[in-house]
Formats: C-alpha cells, structure tokens, sequence
C-alpha cells in the first residue's frame, strides 16, 4: 500500500508554472506593442490564478525500494513519503511527530533528549542496520535534523530488498536537498510556548559559466525550551550540497552536514509493586507529564556529534545505461548520560521491572562519554532498460562493501546512589567512578545485488531481485577478553507479480525473506554471554495489495500482509544468569492496511488510514509469552489529515490531524495493557506574497484537548519495561520567509 505525503500534508494550490509563464509574458507584451503603435495601453487585468496540487499521491515517487522508477501507485511495495514541507506544517521536531500520522509505525523507546527508534508492522527497526541516508547504511545511534531533509520515505516490510542484513519492519530512508534551478533564499523562525527557539536559513541555486555548479546551503541554531520542564538543549546544525556537472555529461555530488546536539534526557516511568510480592503489576495514576525524573544536581545533558559525507559520480553511459559510483562516511560521537530511574529495593522484595507500590524508584548514575560509531559505506550501480521481444525490462546491478564500528572508553559508570520517588523527588548523591567494562563491537558487509522490473503485455509485471551478501561480525570486551566473532554468508530475495486491469488499478502480490543479526546486552550480571554477537537469522513475507488512482491525483490503496521472524530469546543455565540464544522465539504478524487520499470538495484535501495488525509470539521459551501479543504494539491505529482552503481570505488553510491507537500490552503475559488513545492536532497555515516576499505564517496546537494517557509502554533489549506518558497540549507559532 503507497500512502505518500505532499510537499504540504495537504498542499495550498498554486499557480501552474507553464500558465503563469504565458500570463507574465503577455502582459508584458501587450503594453510594449500598444506603446510602438501609438495606441492607448489597455486597462490591466486582475490576476487569474490556475490552481495545482505538487506531489500528488498519483504521480509520487521514492528510492527506497530501489527497483523501478515508476510512480509508487504502479509499483508492488508498499511506501510512504513525508516530505520537508509536511514536517513543518505539522510541527515536528523529531521522527516522533513525524510519524504520528503514519498507523503502521509507532514509537519504540522515544525518550526526550534521546535517539528516536521506531518500530513498523510491529516490530522494533534495528538502529544500525535498517536506517538509510540516500541509500546507504547509516547508524541511528542521533537525533536526527530535518532541516537538509527533502524528504523522509519508509519501507513497509521485508527490508531485504535493500539490506543484507536488517529487521523485518521496514526501512527508514533520508532523502537529501539538493541544488536547487531558480534561486532559493529562505528564512524560517519557529518558536513553542515553552521558549523554543528555532532560526534556520535555506539557500539554493545555480552559479559560474552554463550553471555548472549547483549549491545547497542549510543553516539552523535552536535553543530547546521542550514540554517537560528542567530539561534544557540546544543544536546547531550546518549542512552543504554541491553538483557539478563536467564536459563528459557526467556529474559529481559533494556534500556533508554536521550536527551538534545537547539535551538533557527525559527518562520513563514503570509500573508499581502494589501487593509487594517483586513483581510490578499495576499502572500508575495518570501524572505530570512535565515532571522529568533525570532532574539531579548533577544531572548532565545527552550529548551527540554527528558527521555525514558522501561523494558521487553518475555518469550516462547512454540514453538508457546510468552508472553511479558513491562513498559516503559517518562518524557518531556521543556522551551518554543520565540519572536512570530503574528498578526498586525499597520495598519488602526488589522489584524489577518496576517500581514500588508507592513510588519509589532507584536512581542511578549512568555515564558513558566518548562513544564513537563510525560508517563507510562504497556503493556502485549499474540501471538501465532493455527490451526483449514484448518485454521491457528496468535492470539495476550493483555492489556494496559496508563497514560499521562502535567504539566505547574502557568502562562506564552506572551506579546505585539512592531511592527517589516519582511522585516527591528526592535530592541524592552523584556517584561518577567508571565501573562495568564496555564491549567493542565490529561489522563488515559485502553485498551484491541483482534486479529486474519486467513489463509484459496485456498489464501484467514481473518483479524480482536477489542480494547476496558476505557478513563478518565480531565483540570483544575493552580489556581485551570474551573475544567472539563468526562469518556467515547468506542471500535474500524478493518477488512480485503486478496486473494493471484498467488505468490507473494494480494489483499484486510479492514474497521475500530478510536477516538480521543481534547482539547480546552488555550487562554480564544478567547473561552469562554478554556482549557476545548472534548467528543471523531469517525472516520471511507475504503481502498482496491493490491500488488505485483517483480523480485530481488522489490514491487508494489496501494492503495484506504477513511476516514470520525468528529472534533471540533468554534460557536460564546453570550460573543463575541466562544465556541469550539465536532463534529461541518466534513471532508472527498478520495485518492489512488501508488508505484514501483525495479531494472530497474543491476546497479540502482528505487523507485517512488505518492498520489492523494480529501479532502474536508464536513460540518462546517463556510458556507465559507463548500465544500472546507482542508489547508495546496495538491491535489498531488509525489517522485522518485533512486541510480546507478557508474561503474569502486567500492563502489560508486550516489543517487538522487525528491520530488513534488501541491498547498495547505493557507484559509479556497481557495481564496489564495501557488504553487506547486519540489525540487532536490543529494548525492554520497563511501564505501571502508582500514587496516581492513570500510569507508563510503557522500557528499550531498540538494535543489541542490536553489528552493525559501513556503513549507508549516499550520493553527495551536488556528486559527493562517502560511507560511514556503523552506531550502536554503545546502551542507553536513560526514564519517562513522567501526572498
């Protein structure tokens, strides 16, 4: 199913390029000719505006995915697309807000003044392997800017069409700004009720003899003042994009951003011990969702530096061959710190997860500064078109050599300094001496690939492609021991069958399998293989979809799918700790998405989707998980967009986003599930043109009834369970300024 966004969630129309043309032409004409005739000029006609929507659902296109260049209403996948424009209209700040809209993915772990996870069709994206910058590899391990950003595309399903080696969910995928045709001059100032401050300036165009240069410059500062109160940071961030286009006809891309990002985290609740038996069981009371647990006098920020490069050389080999040769580089720096609310040993039975019935909450000193995650990533790709007989074909051939590393200072500190209590914090002590020894970790990955988007007669399409992939992988503790490493090779393939019935319609179904690979917790007092890295394992898909195109380019679509992912799972051993093993469970998700995007009056653009998904853990060594529901993943979501054009004030467009989930299980077991949800957003954005400016003014509210529930109950990789309580009603107001 293809749900893609607009440049604008739902777009203000505007004047076509070619009649807006004409219409300047002429009038500067006319009163040139009547001057040379000697006759009087004729009186000025008002403006006729023609009205057109970019980006129209119909005619929308993405990379990831990788195999075709047809719009995605003709492609057997299914993808969504939320462009730059629609991240400003809705207010997000980060992949959280970006996503609200989008029912088949949902938070995962999405903590303030940390790095947003997500997961999709159920099921938890892996931070270094299933997020993509143009393409390529890169680790998610920072917070993510979206001032560079064109466009943010996802992946639904089986990644292996694109991954050697990812979770089964999907693919997140960034796609760049680039150089721009006409000039571009572009200011934005936003600021929230808070004190939030953001300044970010875009600039664009084309310079030197012919245009051969092209540049794409983006430049923000923000001062973050966000809905939870004694959690300050700050960000700067500068980006740059340069084309060149050489005598060969080929181009060469340059470009790097850098962001630096300081914030102090927001840490989750858990539930509460009520009987004292160990064992956390019951939700807490709905609570201040502005209080922030990390809120120690010694409390330090989360830091991250985050560097991104790449340079490409395309070249066209002919008028149907294209060859691209890419290097790209990451380099993650991040100080880690928190005071962690975790567990309870104030009560009759230590609790975890959990904390005590009346509260209480250890608090400990975690810091580990100086992470370092590196990416390389060599990329070179061979598309063309061929035609045998009545078959055209779309060829893509290519080979990838991906080099991932963390590296971490020898030991880090996470310290027991006292009990606080989420309801009356208490002031504790700051205990900083590195203690638990770190795990070094290495990851090198030789892929090729080979695919072919056939099209035959009579509407029919064959799709297929298949990556073989080399992985060598491998840990080792900071003192040099628990040295582990493995090789294993392995190939993923996909397939599809399309059928175009009539213009505009396609059904198809598609199958493919994915691998992935983990590694065991760092914490060697909970596994007796801690640290250790996991043979991979395979995941398989199915999925059938149909499509349709709608009048003014709007789209419908309906998706069915099933995914089946074995993954690790903890048996207990003789030591007293647990051995994590590959393959101990088993989870299977079945589900079917719907969308409609269209214009239902002249005046409204309407966008609605809903997911419903069955998952179910299908096998685990844990006899009380075996048949129940993954947590942290409701049965139900749903979201309606829609914006009016108001009538009489020119420009002006109310936008209003709807956003509903159903229960998810915060146990293992089910026994203790947080409700379901809905929350309101609303915004108006005005567009008017003054002394030769553009201005578009926005004024927003999000969680405009100030709804109290716990957005999200994740259970993180070391067994720790977590609640989220929802953002607070907040207001924003922002100016965006073209010169």
């Amino acid at each position: 199913m293809a749900t893609p966004f607009h440049a604008h969630p739902f777009p203000a129309p505007r004047r076509r390029p070619l009649a807006l043309a004409c219409a300047l032409a002429l009038s500067a004409w006319t009163p040139l000719a009547a001057a040379q005739s000697g006759a009087a000029a004729p009186a000025v006609l008002p403006e006729v505006r023609v009205l057109a929507r970019p980006f129209p659902p119909a005619t929308e296109t993405a990379t990831v995915g990788g195999l075709s260049s047809a719009p995605l209403a003709e492609t057997p996948m299914s993808i969504s697309v939320i462009r730059a424009g629609t991240l400003r209209d809705v207010g997000a700040g980060g992949l959280s807000g970006a996503i609200r809209g989008e029912p088949s993915v949902g938070d995962a772990y999405n903590a303030i003044g940390y790095i947003e996870s997500l997961q999709v069709r159920g099921f938890l994206l892996d931070n270094a392997q299933n997020y993509r910058r143009e393409g390529l590899p890169v680790s998610n391990h920072t917070p993510m800017a979206f001032e560079n950003k064109e466009a943010i595309e996802i992946l639904r399903g089986t990644s292996g069409i694109q991954a050697g080696t990812s979770a089964p969910g999907g693919l997140l995928n960034q796609v760049l700004k680039r150089p721009t045709v006409a000039p571009l001059r572009e200011v934005f100032f936003g600021l929230s009720e808070r004190g939030s401050a953001l300044l970010h300036a875009d600039l664009g165009g084309r310079a030197g003899p012919d245009e051969v240069l092209g540049y794409r410059v983006n430049v923000s500062a923000e001062e973050r003042r966000l809905e939870v109160r004694d959690a300050p940071g700050n960000r700067r961030f500068a980006s740059v994009f340069l084309d060149l286009r050489l005598p060969d006809r080929s181009v060469l891309e340059i470009e790097g951003e850098q962001h630096r990002y300081s914030q102090v985290s927001v840490p989750g609740y858990g539930l509460l011990d009520r009987n004292g038996d160990g064992v956390a069981e019951t939700l807490p009371g709905l609570i201040d969702p502005r209080r922030n647990l990390n809120n120690q006098p010694w409390s330090q920020p989360f830091e991250s530096r985050a560097s991104a490069a790449s340079i490409a050389w395309r070249k066209a080999l002919s008028d149907n061959w294209q060859l691209a040769l890419r290097h790209a580089w990451q380099e993650i720096r991040t100080n880690d710190r928190l005071a962690f609310p975790d567990g309870c040993s104030s009560g009759p039975v230590y609790v975890y997860p959990g904390l005590c019935g009346n509260g209480d909450v250890d608090i400990y000193d975690y810091r580990s500064d100086g992470e370092r995650r590196v990416n390389r990533n060599s990329e070179a790709v061979l598309r063309g078109k061929a035609v045998t007989g009545a078959i055209r074909h779309e060829l893509t051939l290519g080979l990838l050599d991906a080099e991932y590393s963390e590296r971490y200072q020898p030991r880090q500190a996470y310290n027991w300094v006292g009990t606080s209590n989420i309801h009356t914090p208490v002031v504790l002590p700051a205990d900083p001496v590195p203690g638990d020894l770190n795990t070094l970790r290495d990851s090198r990955s030789r892929e090729f690939w080979v695919a072919d988007a056939m099209r035959l007669p009579g509407g029919w399409s064959v799709w297929g492609g298949a990556r073989h992939s080399e992985l060598s992988r491998g840990s080792q503790r900071t003192d040099g021991s628990r040295a582990l490493s493995y090789d294993q090779s392995l190939t993923t393939g996909w397939g599809a069958i399309g059928w175009q019935p009539w213009t505009g319609g396609m059904a198809y179904v598609s199958a493919g399998t994915g691998v992935e690979s983990e590694a065991v917790p760092n914490r060697p007092s909970l596994f007796s293989n801690a640290g250790a890295v996991l043979p991979a394992l395979r995941s398989r898909q199915a999925e059938a979809g149909f499509k349709q195109v709608l009048p003014s380019g709007g789209l419908f679509s309906v998706a069915l799918f099933e995914i089946v992912k074995p993954f690790s799972g903890d048996l207990p051993d003789a030591s007293g700790t647990s051995s994590r093993e590959a393959g101990a469970r088993e989870a299977r998700h079945r589900g079917v998405e719907l969308a409609w995007s269209g214009r239902p009056l002249r005046s409204l653009w309407l966008q609605a989707q809903a997911t419903l998904l069955d998952a179910e853990i299908t096998r685990s060594p844990d006899a009380t998980e075996a048949g129940k529901r993954p947590t942290n993943v409701a049965p139900a979501a749903a979201s309606v967009l829609a914006a009016w054009q108001v009538p009489g004030v020119d420009g002006l467009q109310w936008i209003n986003r709807l956003a509903l989930s159903g229960r998810k299980a915060v146990t293992r077991d089910n026994s203790v599930s947080i409700p379901g949800y809905a929350q309101w957003d609303t915004a108006l954005n005005w567009r008017l043109r003054a002394d030769g400016r553009s201005f578009l003014w926005r004024v927003g509210i999000d969680n405009v009834l100030d709804k109290r529930y716990w957005r999200e109950a994740p259970t993180q990789y070391w067994g720790g369970t977590y609640l989220f309580p929802a953002y607070p009603r907040t207001f924003r107001a922002s100016v965006q300024i073209g010169f």
